[in-house]
């Protein structure tokens, strides 16, 4: 195994204590809920208004046939998402989209593997439909690298990079459930890198950063910000 599929073995490693978690949560206590929920439910409005005790029977098996529906397809949905290597392939993407050569794959990959606690800043994601994701940040030598947001993962290669600005966005989030609808208003903190060259691509100063990082909380975009400003690169 070289270099970079080991590093992609380590963060197969760190994502799944949380897809683990996820899945014990779905099979132990979500699931179950929902078969209890509705066996009692159903064989309760079976037995309403008088129904015999064989009413009820009946109507709580109907119940716990329509919940094993119901828990099959919620699981069929949530657990192929929650597979280690369906992270590496999202991160294995973004490092391609840089169009890294095959020593520069091992660079990055030696980089993050050997990249030290004092420049990892790990997190957990509270912001709308973030379910409790985790987050971390990572700075190595040549590389500033954000996994566990939207997208999951971003990779920037710092000599590419002029600039870097602080700035914040007003958002409008909307969670949907059976009957009811939801809507958060919160502020994205966000850190933009501009490449050095955006003059060549028509790109000025007024245009969106070429990449970005985005964090529900102000204090880690900061811890980010002073890990960031290391780099020798201008910040604002």
């Amino acid at each position: 195994m070289d270099t970079y599929q080991r590093w992609l073995q380590a963060e197969m490693e760190w994502i799944n204590v949380y897809c683990s978690k996820m899945r014990r949560r779905s099979l132990c206590i979500t699931s179950p809920l929902i078969l209890a929920g509705s066996t009692v439910v159903i064989g309760g409005l079976s037995a309403a208004g008088g129904g015999s005790l064989e009413d009820f029977g009946y109507g709580a098996l109907g119940g716990f046939m329509a919940g094993a529906v119901i828990c099959g397809i919620f699981l069929m949905v949530l657990l192929p998402g929650l597979r280690p290597k369906r992270y590496a392939k999202k991160i294995d993407k973004c490092v391609k989209g840089l169009s890294l050569n095959e020593s520069e794959k091992e660079l990055l990959a030696r980089e993050m593997l050997e990249a030290d606690e004092q420049h990892k800043i790990c997190y957990t994601i509270t912001g709308p439909g973030s379910k409790g994701t985790p987050g971390r940040f990572v700075l190595t030598p040549h590389f500033a690298f954000l996994e566990g947001s939207y997208p999951y993962a971003i990779l920037v290669r710092l000599e590419d990079v002029a600039e870097i600005r602080r700035s914040e966005e007003r958002k409008t989030a909307e969670e949907r459930r059976a009957k009811s609808r939801t809507v958060y208003r919160f502020t994205l903190y966000t850190i933009g890198f501009y490449r050095k060259d955006r003059f060549q691509r028509n790109l000025t100063e007024k245009d969106l950063p070429d990449e970005a990082f985005g964090f529900y909380d102000e204090g880690i975009r900061e811890k980010v910000m002073r890990l960031l400003q290391e780099t020798g690169i201008r910040t604002a």
